[in-house]
């Protein structure tokens, strides 16, 4: 006679059958068996709610059904409960981190100690979306505490947000803190000095730290390399670049995207046409064709990648080889963008095709873009270049109802467009336009229109026009 193994039917059975439906991405079933528990007359625990928050908040950033469920909550809480939905809210699109925050007293309330988990993700969401004032004083409030101790996560957050702040010596102060209380960098703390270091042009500190990374054992990874291969690709010098890309390979390190995209964007950028073309056609190889002769073979490109090529196709004249690569986007399932846009507009006005750079333009918002001040600076430098100034003043006009601000290069295209087509009085129009909207000129600019008012022997509005400037820079300057 076959013995028949009896599945105990109890709550413990059913967090089994939930946590298993929720890890094979089955959530409606984990949902549905939730929903029959107190129908047989099973109440579900803290367990059972902690595998669908987390289901919910962190795996589908569902998070308001996810609050909504914690409310149904007829169990107490515990602390993995409240980091699970503050993950969600620190983490979610549009972060509500006031919620999250909110979340954290009430855990405090209802008698929880919260954790260096529970600090970390509130310090993280609130550095990801620029609050790091906030995130700072939470630091300092947290030495206060005896209990909690900050960890290298919380520290490394603030450290990153600060970079991003653009405050540099707080950043490294706050780096070399963390290190005279025992916390030691990892990772992604030394990425985040690297980067930023990087960014500001302190080259040498940079490699100093990946340095100091070796020595204490800590391996670079590809954001690592792609910090430092940049830093040289934006200083000139390709050939340290190169270098770095081969101890890069060698340390088993592979390239991604973002170091292809820093090389080729330094390859045009030193007239290496022909060898960005090369590194691209290695970048198109499929897996399959990959023969490991060149390091970028069989990377994906993205939307950048076409970005930098059709922007410096188009820099070198190369208008059909340009077009070929946007009608190939598609195809490879990539999406323009806006710079994408903007770059095909910028080609196809330097071939006067100015129709084609209009219905462009215009197809941009069916397609759910919407054109930036490059953009449509670059149209009305088109339409200007061509004498077309009424179109480049509709899309000025226009600018103002997008609620987008001119700049300088705005209204130095209009009003050379102006001068070109003998408007003195338009040209001057839009100079005393753009004085009283504290944007400056430059120098060509005012003696351009200074030549011109002289050649009318109109010397009156040329000292007018001085008049107004100075008023402008002592107001600017606050004199």
């Amino acid at each position: 006679m076959k013995m028949r193994r009896i599945i105990p039917f109890n709550i413990y059975s059913f967090n089994i059958l939930i946590k298993c439906f929720c890890t094979c991405s089955k959530l409606p079933f984990a949902l549905s068996t939730f929903g029959k528990l107190t129908k047989l007359g099973l109440h579900p625990d803290v367990v059972t709610f902690n595998t669908l928050l987390h289901r919910l908040c962190v795996v589908e950033d569902r998070v308001s059904e996810a609050l909504d469920l914690f409310h149904q909550m007829q169990c107490r809480p515990d602390v993995i409960t409240y980091n699970t939905l503050m993950n969600g809210l620190c983490c979610c699109e549009g972060r509500v981190v006031e919620e999250a925050v909110a979340l954290l007293d009430r855990m405090v309330e209802n008698g929880l100690q919260p954790t260096q988990i529970t600090y970390g993700t509130i310090v993280d969401g609130m550095c990801k979306m620029g609050d790091t004032v906030s995130a700072l004083n939470l630091l300092r409030k947290l030495e206060e505490v005896s209990h909690i101790k900050p960890n290298v996560v919380i520290y490394s957050a603030i450290i990153d947000g600060l970079w991003k702040d653009g405050c540099h010596t707080d950043a490294h102060n706050l780096f070399s803190e963390m290190q005279d209380k025992g916390i030691f960098p990892n990772l992604f703390t030394y990425n985040c000095m690297i980067n930023g270091f990087c960014s500001s042009g302190r080259w040498i500190d940079a490699q100093q730290l990946l340095q100091e990374m070796l020595v204490k054992k800590i391996s670079p990874d590809v954001v690592t390399f792609s910090a430092l291969i940049n830093a040289f690709v934006k200083e000139g010098d390709l050939n340290s670049a190169q270098d770095l890309l081969q101890e890069m390979i060698s340390s088993g390190v592979c390239p991604n995207v973002v170091t292809c995209n820093t090389f080729l964007d330094g390859l045009f950028g030193n007239g290496k046409l022909k060898d960005a073309l090369e590194m691209f056609k290695a970048m198109q190889k499929s897996k399959m064709d990959i023969d490991a002769s060149h390091p970028f073979d069989g990377v994906e490109p993205d939307v950048q990648t076409y970005n930098i090529l059709i922007c410096g196709l188009i820099n070198e004249g190369k208008f059909l080889e340009a077009e070929e690569l946007y009608e190939e986007m598609p195809h490879r399932g990539i999406v323009p963008d806006t710079i994408t846009y903007s770059s095909m507009i910028n080609g196809l006005c330097k071939q006067s095709r100015l129709d084609e750079a209009t219905q462009m333009f215009d197809s941009m918002g069916s397609k759910s873009f919407s054109p930036n001040i490059v953009t449509i600076n670059t149209l009305i430098t088109g339409y200007c270049k061509a004498g077309m100034v009424d179109d480049g003043l509709e899309l000025f006009c226009e600018m103002g109802r997008r609620g987008i601000v001119a700049n300088a290069i705005t209204y130095i295209a209009l009003i050379h467009g102006f001068s070109k087509v003998g408007n003195i009085n338009g040209a001057l129009d839009v100079f005393q336009e753009m004085i009283s909207s504290g944007v400056n000129p430059d120098t060509i600019t005012i003696r351009n229109m200074l030549t011109s008012l002289w050649s009318k022997e109109d010397l009156k509005r040329a000292v007018a026009m001085l008049e107004g400037l100075q008023m402008s820079m002592d107001l600017s300057f606050g004199g």
